[in-house]
């Protein structure tokens, strides 16, 4: 739990200045705000702080003369003046989020519970002091109201935890409405055991991979400098310092005489690709070969295309195995990974085929691995004792995860966006085809290309012919999962090259897609989808410094979960706002896809928040040998 142990004492006519308070109050958690209605809230106006402290029963005014207090009121009705006040620091998790009322919280030891306020009680301690000292004395000395966070349990059972022990306390992430905990009662206590046990047994498995690959030796590499020097040149940005940073971590990792095995997690556009680009050109200037897995044939073709781009300077031959790719092709593929004349290739769960063999394979690069299927993953353990393997996961985690896993497993973590970036701004309104147009011819005329999500394949090519009518003027193509092979991948290659005004596309653009020109996404229906989809559809445009413009289109009277989503997704327009999103989505992604399916319903028995904090502390357990 995060919080800072020091108060902050104010005193009429001492040397304080504002600054000191304002940054006291913004480093201790406090919410700067225009109206001050709740604990742990603040505003500035001129020479004027008005907080409202969390140990305090009343809001609280301070006026400043220079350097000094001035005075020092309540906003209790005779405006009574203070001489002097202590404010506590607010309380928040280690994930960064405040205890607001309505949310769902967990208590270690009593389980699922609804937080309703932030209260203040009378208690004993004050009776005892009137006892030692005489009460008079004692309202002097000390402050018979301290601060509970008030938590509902079932039945109407309240809890109230005091914040000496808030750090018991974390956020529920996990089910739509879960079902509030029973005081008193055994289950929770067999439930968080049960989880326990379950984090035990996969944490000593990250651990037993990572042994193995400790026992297991291969050269080091010797990188080519002038590759390195080659492939970052025709990176068209500036890495951002995440970035430099996982490059490094790759880098260092390749140095070593042990086989790599690191996670890349970062957000939507946030410059993974780069990592694994500069990872594989390390491994392939030493001449081995470097294979990359994508879970979707849609996702391969856009690797295989930035490839190509990327090391067009090096002597690479880079091959694609995907349903994209008629079968004698393929067939030639093959053999040449077997002779190694291909050096780099990029495919989808084909590349796992038994007949498919490496003459050299260095280096494996799965991108989103959360996406394939068990069978898939069993292949991806055996992977991790022999080859350097590299995974992608575009799935924010919350840093007590990061925590957790970073014993256990290499990670390195982007967290800020690409520089010169700009937010994608959020539009959200009933269906409106002269706005569609007209956002779409705005876009034309800037250069840019707009995608038009339909995610309705049985009457995609219906909305076309009303598109077409609508902008006979522009190039739209209809782009779906269940197009012939040949033809989907003409329509994504024109796309690319920018001979495609619209794209008209079903869900399929949703992972991995990067297309720097397209800046409108337009999505119909849109209240069809959950809040983390929209997020990652959202992140397939403002992918270069234009700035780009999301439109959320809906037909029928919204659900009031509807409205929280598109109030959610317009509240969290800025860059890096996964996490947030896939909090308020509550059908959290994060940690369940990075660990796993299997892992999912643990985490929604007690909630993302607490499941993270167990790992971490018996990830410390079992690296200092106390498991």
């Amino acid at each position: 739990m995060s919080i800072q142990q020091n108060n902050f004492t104010i005193k009429i006519e001492h040397a304080t200045k504002l600054s000191d308070l304002v940054a006291y109050l913004v480093n201790s958690n406090y919410q700067r705000v225009e109206n001050v209605s709740y604990f742990g809230q603040f505003k500035v106006l001129g020479d004027r702080v008005v907080v409202y402290p969390v140990n305090l029963p009343n809001l609280i005014y301070v006026d400043f003369y220079g350097s000094m207090v001035e005075s020092i009121i309540t906003d209790k009705v005779e405006s009574q003046l203070i001489h002097e006040i202590e404010i506590a620091p607010n309380i928040i998790d280690d994930d960064g989020l405040r205890f607001e009322p309505g949310q769902y919280v967990v208590h270690l030891d009593h389980g699922v519970g609804l937080f309703k306020t932030l209260g203040m009680r009378e208690t004993d301690s004050f009776v005892d002091k009137t006892q030692e000292i005489g009460k008079q004395q004692a309202k002097k000395q000390v402050n018979p109201w301290q601060p509970f966070l008030i938590i509902e349990y079932a039945n109407g059972a309240e809890l109230f935890v005091p914040p000496s022990q808030a750090g018991k306390l974390t956020h529920y992430i996990g089910k739509h409405n879960p079902s509030l905990s029973l005081l008193g009662s055994k289950r929770w206590e067999l439930t968080r055991k049960k989880v326990q046990e379950s984090i035990f047994k996969i944490a000593r498995e990250l651990l037993a991979i990572a042994a193995k690959r400790q026992i297991n030796h291969r050269a080091a590499y010797n990188i080519n400098s002038e590759w390195m020097s080659v492939i970052s040149t025709e990176f068209l940005f500036d890495e951002t310092d995440d970035q430099q940073h996982a490059i490094d971590d790759c880098l260092a990792d390749l140095r070593k005489n042990q086989p790599m095995d690191r996670l890349i997690c970062g957000d939507v556009g946030f410059g993974k690709t780069e990592v694994a680009i500069r990872a594989a050109a390390a491994v392939l200037s030493c001449g081995k070969q470097v294979a990359i897995l994508a879970p979707t044939t849609i996702l391969a073709q856009q690797h295989y295309a930035t490839l190509k781009q990327r090391f067009a300077n090096l002597p690479v031959k880079i091959g694609l195995l995907s349903r994209f790719v008629e079968n004698k092709v393929q067939e030639n593929t093959i053999e040449e990974l077997v002779n190694g004349t291909v050096d780099l290739v990029v495919g989808t769960h084909s590349l796992l085929q038994s007949d498919v063999t490496f003459k050299d394979l260095g280096m494996v690069i799965i991108d989103e691995e959360q996406r394939f299927g068990v069978k898939h993953k069993e292949h991806f353990k055996k992977l991790r004792y022999d080859v350097d393997v590299l995974t992608l996961s575009a799935t924010p985690i919350p840093r007590t995860l990061f925590a957790g896993l970073s014993g256990l497993r290499d990670i390195s973590l982007i967290s800020t966006p690409p520089k010169n970036r700009v937010s994608v701004i959020t539009t959200v309104g009933k269906t409106d085809d002269q706005a569609i147009a007209s956002a779409i011819k705005t876009e034309r005329e800037r250069g840019g290309q707009a995608f038009v999500l339909h995610n309705d394949v049985a009457s995609i090519e219906a909305r076309a012919r009303v598109l077409r009518e609508l902008m006979p003027e522009f190039n739209i193509s209809v782009a779906h999962g269940q197009m012939p092979e040949k033809q989907l991948a003409s329509v994504m290659s024109k796309t690319i090259s920018g001979e495609v005004d619209v794209l008209l596309t079903s869900t399929i653009i949703e992972n991995g897609l990067d297309i720097p020109n397209v800046n409108t996404l337009i999505v119909e229906k849109a209240d069809h989808f959950g809040l983390s989809d929209l997020y990652q559809l959202r992140g397939r445009i403002g992918r270069s410094v234009k700035q780009a413009y999301a439109y959320f289109f809906y037909d029928k009277e919204l659900t009031q979960m509807a409205k929280e989503r598109f109030a959610a997704l317009q509240d969290y327009e800025q860059l890096g706002s996964g996490y947030q999103i896939a909090l308020k989505d509550l059908e959290i992604r994060g940690g369940g896809n990075v660990l796993g399916k299997e892992q999912h319903g643990n985490m929604e028995a007690i909630g993302l928040s607490l499941y993270t904090k167990m790992l971490k502390l018996i990830s410390e357990q079992i690296r200092e040998g106390k498991k």
